[in-house]
């Protein structure tokens, strides 16, 4: 991590590109997860997982640049702006969702959709950060 005149901590690429990966499995694992907890069966779980994922993954990815998601932030901070970003890009990945399934999700399952992935990026984020903050 490096300090900037603007006091703005920046993380190099290599934590860049694990942050990302580490959200893409956050978004496989409530996948799996759902398909998993609704006893779905495919002949190639991981492919279905990802038709899944990947509209809130790339919703994810629209909005949290604009939260400062992909530079460094202290774990609290972090943890909040997780939240907030996540509470918008939700409805961006359902959307995305709509146009890949051509049909709109139950209300039931946009709520369990939020829980899930709140908490699993909340416990994903909140770690990275720590473990970066605790590395100086």
């Amino acid at each position: 991590m490096e300090t900037t005149n603007r006091q703005v901590l920046t993380i190099s690429w290599p934590q860049l590109a694990i942050l990302i990966g580490g959200d893409a499995v956050v978004f496989l694992a409530f996948a799996l997860l759902g398909r998993s907890s609704h006893g779905l069966v495919d002949e190639n779980p991981l492919l279905a997982s990802v038709r899944v994922a990947l509209p809130f993954f790339i919703g994810w990815l629209l909005i949290a640049p604009w939260f400062g998601l992909f530079r460094w932030q202290p774990p609290v901070r972090m943890a909040g702006l997780t939240l907030g970003a996540w509470l918008i890009a939700l409805p961006v990945g359902l959307g995305l969702r709509w146009w890949q399934l051509g049909r709109s999700s139950p209300l039931s399952f946009a709520l369990v959709t939020f829980l899930t992935v709140a908490a699993l990026l909340l416990i994903w984020r909140g770690a990275y950060s720590w473990w970066l903050a605790r590395r100086g």
